[in-house]
């Protein structure tokens, strides 16, 4: 170019200067539209985003409920959104949570907590219809609780699988946050399989999924959501010492909710498998204070095996280190509790596990736990003697004229109010003994009866043939007695 300015003289210098110049010109074109084309780009992609947020919205919005619950002795003046139906003026107040509808004819997944210890339950759809639930069943360890109401027809959501999260994929909430209505927020999952020391239970499984889209009081049992729509979690809890939103929330896994929504529905109660150990982490300071053969942390410790526990007869020690369930690595103790929750009891399971530096393998046939056991032999007695019972709620002891006073006088403490009798069977053995529904067993045996628990524990003890002495209290004529025996 130098010499062709050289031998054009002046003229190939303008030349030269007239041609860098269209040079520069024709690339910040280019530039300019390959920035544009970024941008088109760019903004396309947020589109589809949005569009995705949007369509995943308008798919589940119609199945997310309201959950109210009414508590003896709290006001509800001012705590109800707007479009909340009207309660009675007399009417009291515990607490707000969501739901969502897994089955057309009326079944809906939720948090216990959101309906533990509630008098009455309250749903309103999004069709502004409002209905009384009933609980159908509950697991307190991964707290969920299934509701039912008498309505048909209703829209449902897909439930998805949350073993196919990870870290980063987008996620949706749904539910009705502090009372102001249904309410969308978005973020990732920002990890899994999160313990946050929320279930009280020494048995509790928490492996939740926890994500920084916006959770608040309210939200709890609404979904959480993948971009295509299908719940892949339930809104349990925020983490926060505030009691408000900072930064994340969490959910249970769809498929542990849908593993005790299904227990439920088939056998009246969550049925798991149970191991019998206690266990912890193995931390460098662990393998250097018990000189554990392992040149990183790694497994699951055994603190404790429990006696005549599956465990035990399974061969399992303290201080062994398990390191897979059936093929599954673990590095946490949730991890082996949800997959043990996974399956029944007599279901086998297989561990791969470290014992004095040595790899082993075990297969140990899993159990049930002792409480589980007696809850079910309760119900089966209930069944035997025809009765159908339910803890007593503040409507109904109000209805019944089961006041504080009578409570206090029949030596309850305050807020107990014994089991009601709400169903008889006509051929049973207690209808011949005239029971009657809206009979209030106070006492079994001189033991007073204050939960559905307790119950059943009492109930679990008896034997075929084996009597008990019975303590009713029946509207407008006080209190009764009956010996009923457990029949064959």
């Amino acid at each position: 170019m130098e010499s062709m300015a050289r031998m054009a003289g002046p003229y190939g210098r303008m030349f030269v200067f007239h041609f860098l110049a269209l040079l520069l010109l024709c690339s910040s074109l280019r530039a300019d539209r390959v920035l544009d084309g970024d941008l088109a780009s760019a903004r396309q992609g947020l589109e589809q985003l949005s569009h995705a947020f949007r369509a995943a919205y308008q798919q589940v919005q119609p199945a997310v409920v309201l959950i109210t619950t009414t508590r003896q002795g709290t006001s509800v003046h001012g705590l109800l959104p707007p479009f909340h139906p009207s309660l009675p003026e007399d009417e009291e107040f515990g607490g707000l949570g969501s739901g969502v509808v897994v089955s057309p004819d009326g079944y809906i997944l939720s948090n216990y907590h959101v309906i533990e210890a509630a008098d009455s339950i309250l749903v309103t759809l999004a069709d502004r219809r409002t209905f009384s639930a009933a609980v159908v069943g509950f697991d307190p360890l991964i707290d969920i609780a299934l509701l039912k109401i008498d309505a048909d027809d209703l829209p449902t959501v897909q439930l998805g699988d949350a073993d196919d999260l990870q870290i980063g994929d987008w996620v949706l909430a749904i539910g009705h946050p502090l009372g102001k209505g249904i309410t969308l927020t978005q973020g990732i999952v920002s990890a899994l399989g999160r313990q946050a020391q929320i279930i009280e239970d020494e048995y509790g499984i928490e492996s939740f999924i926890q994500t920084d889209a916006a959770i608040n009081m309210g939200n709890s049992g609404g979904p959480l959501l993948n971009l295509r729509g299908e719940v892949i979690g339930i809104n349990t809890a925020l983490s926060t010492p505030t009691g408000y939103y900072i930064g994340y929330g969490l959910a249970v896994p769809i498929n542990l909710a849908q593993e005790a929504m299904d227990d439920i529905l088939v056998h009246g109660r969550v049925v798991r498998g149970y191991l019998g150990v206690h266990m912890g982490e193995v931390t460098q300071e662990l393998i250097r204070e018990l000189d554990l053969d392992l040149k990183r942390p790694r497994g699951v410790y055994i603190d404790a095996v429990e006696s005549a526990s599956p465990a035990a007869r399974g061969g399992l020690r303290d201080g062994d280190i398990i390191l897979t369930v059936d093929g599954h690595p673990v590095d946490r103790a949730n991890q082996v509790q949800t997959l043990i929750y996974g399956l029944d009891p007599e279901d086998q399971v297989r561990l791969a596990l470290l014992r004095d530096g040595v790899r082993q393998h075990l297969e140990i046939t899993l159990g049930e736990r002792e409480e589980d056991r007696l809850l079910a032999r309760g119900q089966e007695r209930l069944d035997q003697l025809g009765l159908g019972v339910e803890a007593l709620s503040g409507e109904r002891a109000r209805t019944l004229g089961f006041t504080a006073r009578v409570a206090e006088e029949l030596g309850f403490e305050p807020g107990e109010k014994g089991i009601v009798v709400v169903r008889v069977d006509p051929d049973g053995p207690t209808a011949d003994l005239g029971i009657e529904v809206d009979d209030v067993i106070t006492d079994i045996d001189q033991q007073q009866i204050t939960t559905m628990p307790q119950l059943a524990r009492l109930l679990s003890e008896l034997e075929v043939g084996e009597s008990a002495l019975f303590w009713l209290w029946r509207p407008g004529q006080g209190i009764d007695m009956r010996v009923l025996e457990i029949p064959e």
